[in-house]
């Protein structure tokens, strides 16, 4: 499976191509509206300002693609017209795509239709072939998250701290009373079976963030345990990671290690293979923490236990280091 996250990208970029393309028409040029689009991916689904500041999230959205459309009317003086009416344009899109509510697609295409600061000309057929596209785009991201529903699993999380959670896979699935408490433990926590529960989990993981992009919220964070015997298995990894392929997910979910496995030779290198891919990997220190420090810099946020031997060597040094220490 690919990074879901992409592929939802790649779905409303479509989207916004073919909205501008009914409504420009013969006005439509891809140099003036990529732009635009990128901006707006860039701002409303990873949360990137420049320089803007304002109170609110649609407000410096939209300072953001008011100082793209200087930026291209100044590189295209002719076509200041054109650029205008994209910029007016977006203005519905943070309607279409969740930004701000409204009532019903026909008072919000009655609205665009009729916006006096779009010097546009809309035929029947176009107005009809734009509201067609928005309720389509509209339906498809109601349909795009029954996709992952399921009621035999769902995550669990435990806040460490304000907006970071520490999650696992929870699961109501009924399974035969013929079988011990133990066994079915044993094979929940076999090695396959835990490997496996990791790829949904981290199936759920993104889609939660996405979902939370969407309701413009990015402030929390999940961390969760992944499985060293993953580290070794080139192909399996690989698979995994790339759910995870996507610069937000990779800043908002962290895999979570032991200390004793970052010591292990063989495992310290795949792991800082992670590190250096800008994966975010989090460390929970045990009794084989040997105070180096610099290795912990590496850390997004690094676990201690109020009674681990460790525990007042690393609070003392975590301001020198800058580390971002959470206690369990």
């Amino acid at each position: 499976m690919d990074c879901i996250f992409d592929e939802y990208i790649k779905f409303v970029e479509n989207f916004l191509i073919n909205y501008f393309k009914f409504l420009l028409a013969g006005d439509y040029e891809r140099s003036l509206i990529r732009p635009f689009i990128d901006r707006y991916i860039d701002v409303r689904y990873y949360n990137h300002f420049s320089f803007v500041k304002e109170p609110t999230f649609t407000q410096k959205l939209n300072k953001e693609l008011n100082n793209v459309a200087k930026e291209v009317m100044s590189e295209n003086e002719d076509k200041t017209e054109k650029v205008k009416n994209i910029f007016a344009l977006f203005g519905y899109i943070l309607y279409i795509d969740g930004c701000f509510s409204y009532s019903n697609i026909s008072t919000l295409t009655k609205s665009l239709f009729n916006d006096a600061n779009i010097k546009l000309q809309y035929s029947d057929k176009t107005k009809a072939g734009v509201t067609e596209l928005i309720r389509d785009f509209t339906d498809k991201k109601n349909e795009f998250f029954k996709l992952f529903d399921t009621d035999e699993f769902f995550l669990r999380g435990r806040k460490v701290e304000e907006n970071t959670y520490l999650v696992d896979l929870g699961n109501n699935c009924h399974i035969s009373k013929l079988y011990s408490e133990y066994a079915i433990e044993k094979a929940y926590n076999s090695e396959v079976v835990s490997e496996n529960r990791i790829y949904l989990m981290l199936v759920m993981l993104t889609t939660k963030v996405l979902a939370e992009a969407i309701a413009l919220n990015f402030d929390n964070t999940y961390i969760f345990d992944f499985p060293e015997t993953l580290l070794e298995k080139q192909k399996k990894i690989i698979k995994y990671l790339k759910l995870l392929d996507n610069d937000l997910l990779r800043n908002k979910i962290q895999l979570r290690f032991k200390y004793s496995t970052y010591r292990n030779r063989v495992l310290k290198k795949e792991i800082n293979k992670l590190i250096n891919k800008d994966y975010s990997i989090s460390i929970e220190l045990d009794d084989t923490f040997d105070s180096d420090y610099d290795s912990l810099v590496l850390f997004s946020s690094v676990f201690v236990n109020k009674n681990g031997k460790y525990y007042q060597n690393v609070m003392e040094n975590k301001e020198e280091y800058k580390l971002k220490v959470m206690e369990v």
